[in-house]
């Protein structure tokens, strides 16, 4: 029995440092009928130089000379080349274990109504050494079908569970559900994807450490979480489905205490901010007291 094809897809910009680990883990995997698409972000590194030492028939490069500023964008582009039953967009600086896409395909196969895996697995630093791991919320559990008020009800407990770089969905599902929805929901569009996804189906995740998920101190997002003074993308996904749906009081009652929450972590942000001007220009702060002491005599 043929097994099914698979597109697994890696969006790349300036990666040269982690992609040929990346591709050198896909091509070890034990499930071997996949297609390997790299699609490039108009990297300016050696990136696409290092793709083109690899000599695999099932890989495919496709570059592009106008840089999208966001990720999410480039994700999109994965859409128009994957052509299986099939499809993942993983990551180019993760490393996935040798069974992993196996191990998703055989899960598919468990019930029809399943239309997307994911995974757990641990965290790595830039040396590949392990420094943390992915565990899944108390109540969550491996291997349960989620459908979609189950989903939205746990993401209200526990924010977004679902690791990205792990995610693996019928490619019809993935059409339908396409693009991501970058304009409206920024950095949380993928767990927007996953909503509209389970809309369709369940969705799995599987509590087993399939890959190695790279956090560096070089990441956008490691240094934006340490800066962010707004609200949580999170929230703007999880207003708009709460719009069309109802939910436990109990998750109500923990969304709006991770709210509270976030909007606290983006005060101690700004505070740490305007802490750094204050100590590092103490004379200017006597010059801005002056000046809010004169203006003020000018107020009713």
């Amino acid at each position: 029995m043929n097994e099914p094809l698979v597109s697994i897809c890696i969006p790349m910009y300036n990666s040269d440092k982690t992609i040929g680990k990346t591709i050198t883990s896909i091509l070890a995997q034990t499930y071997t009928n996949f297609e390997l698409i790299v699609v490039d972000n108009a990297s300016t590194d050696s990136s696409v130089d290092i793709i083109k030492t690899f000599n695999d028939p099932r890989i495919q490069l496709f570059q592009y000379n106008v840089h999208l500023p966001v990720a999410e964008l480039n994700w999109d582009r994965c859409f128009y080349h994957a052509k299986g039953e099939y499809m993942a967009i993983f990551h180019a600086d993760d490393i996935y274990l040798p069974g992993m896409v196996e191990i998703q395909i055989e899960n598919f196969k468990i019930d029809t109504s399943i239309v997307g895996v994911f995974t757990t697995g641990n965290v790595i630093n830039d040396n590949d050494e392990i420094v943390g791991e992915f565990r899944l919320p108390e109540s969550i559990h491996g291997g349960y079908l989620y459908n979609y008020q189950m989903l939205l009800n746990a993401f209200l407990l526990y924010t977004d569970f679902l690791p990205t770089p792990t995610a693996m969905l019928k490619r019809d599902i993935y059409t339908k559900c396409s693009p991501f929805r970058y304009d409206e929901f920024k950095s949380a569009s993928d767990m927007d994807m996953w909503l509209r996804a389970s809309m369709f189906g369940t969705l799995v995740i599987l509590d087993e450490k399939l890959f190695n998920y790279r956090v560096s101190k070089h990441q956008g997002s490691n240094k934006l979480n340490k800066l962010r003074t707004r609200e949580s993308d999170y929230f703007k996904v999880m207003d708009f489905h709460l719009g069309k749906n109802t939910i436990s009081e109990k998750a109500k009652a923990s969304y709006e205490l991770s709210r509270f929450g976030d909007q606290f972590l983006c005060q101690m942000n700004f505070l740490r901010q305007y802490l750094g001007y204050v100590i590092s220009h103490p004379g200017l702060v006597y010059e801005k007291y002056k000046m809010f002491r004169y203006f003020k005599r000018f107020k009713a």
